[in-house]
C-alpha cells in the first residue's frame, strides 16, 4: 500500500462537500495510507526534514467527517509521496512551507505539485504565458503606468498576484471615480506591491470555465462558472452559479500540450481558467472544482488520484 502524507490546511476547516482536497484525499485511501500533516509541525533539521502526523480517515457521511490516529512525528523521507494542498496567500509562510518540502524533493521524494516549481511560477502570470490568444494585460506598481493601461482599454480587472477565490480583485474603468482607491487596495494599501491589470472581458456573457489538467492529460469537462447579479467575480466563494460543459475542442487540443509542459515541470495538477477564448490565470497551488465537476461520480476525482499513484510508481521505477 502506497503511503502519502498530505500538507494542507487544518482538517477541521474543510468543507466535506464542496473542497477538492477531500475528494482527492477520499480516492487516494483506497490504495494508500494517508497522512494528515499537523499544521505547523514541520521542521527542517538540518537536512532532514519532520513532521508531526496522524493517520487519517475520510467519511462524508460522518460528523466529524474524520478520524485521526494518534500523533506522532515522523521523518518524511520515509513516506512514497506529498500532497501540496496548502491554500494561498503565497507569503513567506507559504513560500517558507515549500523551500521545507522542498528540501524532501531535492532528496528524491515526489511533491504534488512541486514546491521548487510552484516557487519559481506565478498563477497570474502563467495564463498569460500560455493562453493561446494575448489578453491585454500589464504586472506593475506604478500608478501612472497602471492609468495609462487603464485609459487605453477602458474597462480593466485589477487582481493581487499572490491570492486566491477572488480576493481582492477589482473591476475598474476610465471613468471610475475610485479608480485609484480600487488599485491601492489591491495593492493591500502598499504601493510597492505589484498587482496584474488585465483588459475586461465580459464573463456575464462567456463565463468563466475552470478547466482540469493533471498528469499531462486534460479532463474534457470544465466548471463554466458565471457571476452573481451585479457582481463581475464568477469564483464559487463569491457566489458564482456555474454549470458542466465540455471543454471546447480547439482549447482541449492547445491544453494538452500546455498539461505536458507544466508535468514536465513537476505540475501535476493544475486548474486552468478560461474566459472566451484567453486564459486568464493557471491555479497550480490549491485547485479546486473537483466536486463540482463530478456531480453525483467521481469520474474526475478518481482519475486524478489515480494519476498521482502512477506518478508514484514512475517515480520509484
Amino acid at each position: 500500500m502506497y503511503k502519502i502524507a498530505v500538507a494542507m490546511n487544518p482538517i477541521e476547516t474543510l468543507d466535506p462537500t464542496k473542497d477538492s482536497t477531500f475528494s482527492l484525499m477520499n480516492q487516494l485511501q483506497i490504495d494508500a495510507e494517508l497522512l494528515y500533516i499537523i499544521p505547523d509541525s514541520l521542521v527542517l533539521d538540518n537536512k532532514i526534514v519532520k513532521a508531526k502526523v496522524s493517520k487519517v480517515s475520510i467519511d462524508k457521511l460522518t460528523e466529524p467527517f474524520y478520524k485521526l490516529s494518534k500523533t506522532k512525528e515522523i521523518q518524511l523521507n520515509k513516506i512514497d509521496a506529498i500532497l501540496f494542498r496548502v491554500d494561498p496567500p503565497v507569503n513567506d509562510y507559504y513560500l517558507n512551507i515549500a523551500h521545507i518540502l522542498g528540501k524532501l524533493e531535492e532528496g528524491g521524494i515526489l511533491v504534488i505539485n512541486s514546491p521548487s516549481a510552484i516557487r519559481l511560477m506565478n498563477e497570474k502570470i502563467l495564463g498569460d504565458c500560455y493562453s493561446p490568444n494575448t489578453l491585454p494585460s500589464i504586472i506593475s506598481n506604478n500608478i501612472e503606468t497602471i492609468e495609462r493601461f487603464v485609459n487605453k482599454h477602458k474597462n480593466v480587472v485589477v487582481k493581487p498576484l499572490n491570492m486566491m477565490a477572488g480576493k481582492l480583485i477589482n473591476k475598474t474603468s476610465v471613468k471610475d471615480k475610485a479608480f485609484k482607491k480600487k488599485v491601492r487596495q489591491t495593492q493591500k494599501n502598499d504601493p510597492s506591491n505589484f498587482i496584474i491589470v488585465q483588459k475586461y472581458i465580459d464573463v456575464q456573457k462567456y463565463g468563466d470555465m475552470r478547466i482540469i489538467l493533471y498528469n499531462g492529460e486534460v479532463y474534457e469537462r470544465g466548471l463554466l462558472r458565471f457571476p452573481k447579479k451585479n457582481e463581475f467575480r464568477s469564483n464559487l466563494a463569491q457566489g458564482g452559479n456555474y454549470k458542466i460543459k465540455n471543454v471546447d475542442t480547439k482549447m482541449f487540443h492547445h491544453l494538452t500540450i500546455v498539461s505536458q509542459i507544466l508535468k514536465n515541470n513537476g505540475i501535476y495538477f493544475a486548474g486552468v481558467d478560461v474566459i472566451d477564448k484567453f486564459i486568464t490565470e493557471i491555479n497550480i497551488t490549491s485547485p479546486t472544482g473537483l466536486q463540482e465537476i463530478d456531480g453525483n461520480t467521481n469520474d474526475l476525482s478518481s482519475k486524478v488520484a489515480r494519476s498521482f499513484l502512477d506518478l508514484i510508481d514512475q517515480h520509484k521505477s
